[in-house]
């Protein structure tokens, strides 16, 4: 297979120095608006950097890793020669776009994926597994932890305009589709509050640099986000689930970045960014794609889960904004109506 990878940022090089490495993977096209950088990747990975347009001419399938706001160009310019997608999250910079994003492509039956790498985490997958087949229980609590190395800081004012805190739209988005994909619900409704390092509870949401969301479910349990930029020397993410005959933990090792003063551990460097802590997952996700794409397996994930963490990103900004908790009714989204 040849495979295209639009965008030859951080996540674009991860993708393509791992496609570059599989057996199945003849050539790896690299696209990008910096050619310069497009051509040091491609040189990197033994592939070649060409143009959009001779890129989805060549291409077999196409990974998407460019800004946010270039997502919808760039996944229905593929769709427009029916090639599978792998689109790194969000689906798109905001909530209209990712709506009739989603409409297009279900209209079409494309075969789009969302980069929600967490789904091929060995840990997390186990733990999905583990409530598939009963093995939980009923869900009472899910508990996600996602701390991000600490951020240089700077004024709101520095992000740009939207309807979702750029914590939840850049980090928050994963823990949002992991609630519910593991527990395998839907979250009804939402309430969230907030911090920066220098204000307990700035009045602009995009701000927002340490949160905490708690989300109901449809099965009645719970599930509660605590989320940070300022974690100060690692990376890290974990969940922690109770059910009715099961406690499960995922995330936590010797590598994980805390002092652990309870329990002895090997000594560890400790996870320090999300590339390392996950290319193993990256790599997973890859090859399932792929395997997608030659009709091997189902789709892991669709352009509806896309939109559906984007509704609960949407859902917790608004909640924190207005001090009440809201209901995932109140987000626009696509309804059954229009599905049948």
């Amino acid at each position: 297979m040849r495979v295209a990878v639009i965008g030859a940022g951080s996540m674009g090089g991860m993708h393509a120095l791992l496609l570059g490495a599989m057996d199945d993977v003849d050539e790896v096209l690299l696209v990008d608006a910096d050619a310069e950088r497009a051509a040091t990747v491609a040189a990197a990975v033994g592939g070649r950097a060409v143009s959009l347009d001779a890129a989805l001419g060549e291409a077999d399938a196409v990974v998407v890793a460019t800004p946010a706001f270039a997502h919808a160009d760039a996944v229905e310019a593929s769709m427009a020669r029916g090639l599978p997608v792998l689109c790194e999250k969000p689906l798109t910079a905001n909530l209209a776009s990712s709506v009739e994003l989603t409409r297009r492509v279900e209209a079409a039956g494309a075969h789009v994926e969302m980069g929600f790498q967490r789904r091929h985490d060995a840990g997390f997958a186990a733990g999905r597994q583990a409530v598939a087949d009963g093995t939980t229980g009923r869900i009472h609590l899910l508990r996600l932890t996602a701390f991000d190395p600490r951020v240089p800081e700077q004024p709101a004012d520095a992000w740009p305009e939207g309807e979702i805190a750029p914590l939840f739209l850049h980090s928050s988005i994963h823990d949002f589709d992991v609630t519910r994909w593991l527990t395998g619900e839907e979250v009804v409704e939402v309430s969230a509050d907030g911090s920066r390092r220098d204000d307990p509870r700035p009045a602009d949401s995009r701000g927002i640099e340490t949160a905490v969301v708690s989300m109901r479910l449809s099965g009645g349990g719970r599930a509660v986000l605590e989320a940070s930029w300022l974690h100060p020397s690692g990376y890290d993410i974990r969940a922690e689930l109770l059910g009715e005959t099961a406690h499960l933990t995922m995330g936590l090792s010797g590598r994980t970045p805390a002092q652990h003063h309870d329990w002895m551990t090997a000594e560890a460097t400790p996870w320090t960014g999300y590339l390392e802590r996950f290319e193993p997952a990256y790599e997973a996700e890859l090859v399932a794609f792929l395997a997608a794409c030659r009709g091997e397996r189902p789709p892991a994930s669709s352009a509806r889960d896309g939109l559906e963490a984007m509704r609960i990103a949407v859902a917790a900004t608004r909640a924190y904004s207005e001090r009440r908790s809201v209901a995932l009714d109140e987000i626009p989204g696509i309804t059954a109506a229009e599905v049948a």
